[in-house]
């Protein structure tokens, strides 16, 4: 009765897979990108993780918790990758595009965390328009809630400063100019698999600077992003 009841949690946890793998699916085909063709990768090559968590729930003996015994791990860490941007009327395409890298991290005994993430948002691999941000670099404390009672899904939201950077002579590619930024953002990240998920946040961004009475750099942005993470503690 025991396997009966093991054998229908792997195929309703395959089943499950299979159906968020079809959806992804859908959309690499929609728009196809290097993180939608990354996500859909990871769904496919990931595919034993989720059977082999399936696995330690049904048989927890077989697999020790660290978090019992003297090595009680003390930070939780969470890289994130995601693609998204923003609409800007003076892009010719209405819209600029770009991602985000950023880690996360988290005291255990604590609902926050500290977070770093670079960013880059433009119309091209070589920006050239002062609309174009090439670099960007924030610093951010989170405020992260479970919206579950297992807490694979939390909610989070916080805010920072930072910098960033956008170009400044369209003949001259390699012109720059820099200015100090504020953000605040809000997001979901939910755990899929053991150590990799997801998640999607919006956020505010702004940023001006004057030269001259010439408005160089001129930002107040909602950013969209969606993207992977991967959490691991120490």
């Amino acid at each position: 009765m025991t396997e009966r009841k093991e054998v229908k949690e792997m195929i309703s946890a395959l089943r499950m897979l299979i159906n968020n793998t079809s959806i992804l699916f859908r959309y690499v085909m929609f728009g196809f990108t290097p993180l939608s063709f990354f996500l859909f990768t990871v769904m496919v090559v990931l595919l034993p993780e989720k059977l082999y968590a399936q696995a330690d729930i049904n048989h927890p003996e077989s697999s020790g918790s660290a978090a019992e015994g003297p090595g009680k791990k003390k930070f939780d860490f969470i890289l994130r990758f995601g693609e998204g941007g923003f609409r800007d009327s003076r892009s010719p395409v209405h819209q600029l595009g770009g991602g985000q890298l950023a880690l996360d991290i988290r005291p255990v005994a604590l609902p926050v965390a500290f977070s770093i993430a670079s960013e880059s948002y433009t119309n091209s691999p070589d920006p050239t328009h002062a609309y174009e941000i090439s670099k960007l670099l924030s610093l951010n404390l989170l405020y992260i809630t479970p919206l579950s009672s297992n807490e694979k899904l939390n909610y989070f939201f916080g805010g920072g400063i930072g910098w960033l950077e956008v170009p400044t002579d369209e003949n001259n590619p390699g012109a720059r100019t820099k200015d100090n930024l504020y953000n605040l953002e809000a997001g979901v990240h939910y755990r899929y698999f053991q150590k990799v998920g997801f998640y999607g946040l919006v956020k505010y961004l702004n940023s001006k600077k004057t030269v001259n009475n010439i408005q160089v750099i001129d930002f107040s942005e909602r950013i969209f992003l969606l993207g992977i993470t991967y959490s691991f503690s120490l």
